[in-house]
């Protein structure tokens, strides 16, 4: 069973705010669960997002392509 991180957290460790978040959500690249009026994500969530996030500041990638990026890498 994945770990799950606050949504307040995940924002601080990805430095991304609540509306690029949102954006992800709405793309697809992540899912939160609300829970007591509260969001979490799991850790994969995270490092999903993170890898996206690497690929597309570091290689200047557009969305689409580090997403698959990051799904070939985690399918081996």
């Amino acid at each position: 069973m994945p770990d799950y991180i606050l949504e307040d957290h995940f924002l601080r460790r990805l430095k991304i705010s609540p509306l690029e978040l949102k954006g992800f959500e709405q793309k697809g690249v992540i899912r939160g669960v609300e829970k007591n009026g509260l969001t979490f994500y799991s850790s994969r969530e995270f490092y999903r997002l993170k890898g996206v996030l690497h690929y597309m500041r570091s290689q200047g990638l557009s969305l689409e392509e580090a997403r698959a990026k990051v799904e070939l890498a985690t399918a081996r």
